[in-house]
């Protein structure tokens, strides 16, 4: 069963790098030297247009091992100010230091978002925090604030 992956992304770096690789799509070939000739077959063949939607979390806390759960078929929620605002499937995941530099940069505590997962079949969305909230069972003042990949309990009452 698919599960939701919770991706705040409210602060200045996520607004950006929402615009420069979800909302412009990113060239397979500015992916390709920095990802194995096996990745970049599977890519190759997810995305024929050799064009693809790009994410990604920072190993920081228990990021891995959130990012870990994540298979493709999950859907992501992007939320800001309240709202989630979009929706997109997870095709596939790979981890590239190299790749995550590339696109994003480094934040300021040195970091990047190295833990790369690829989207499609993006949609916008105005679902209020209380919306979501209610469905999985969450208090109503509940703010999405992390990166967060849902069981499959939790999953199922949102696609439900």
């Amino acid at each position: 069963m698919s599960k939701i992956i919770l991706q705040p992304s409210g602060n200045k770096d996520a607004r950006e790098h929402y615009v420069d690789t979800i909302k412009k799509s990113v060239p397979l070939t500015l992916i390709k030297p920095h990802i194995s000739s096996q990745e970049f077959e599977i890519l190759n063949d997810i995305y024929p247009s050799g064009e693809c939607k790009v994410w990604g979390v920072t190993p920081v806390g228990n990021n891995l091992t959130k990012w870990n759960r994540i298979e493709r078929g999950d859907v992501t929620l992007f939320s800001k100010e309240g709202l989630i605002y979009a929706s997109a499937v997870t095709t596939f995941k790979l981890h590239s230091l190299n790749l995550a530099s590339q696109l994003w940069d480094y934040n300021n505590k040195g970091q990047t978002w190295e833990y790369i997962y690829f989207l499609d079949e993006v949609k916008n969305h105005s679902i209020p925090y209380l919306d979501f909230n209610r469905a999985v069972g969450y208090a109503d003042n509940y703010v999405i604030q992390g990166f967060n990949v849902l069981d499959e309990d939790k999953s199922s009452k949102i696609f439900e």
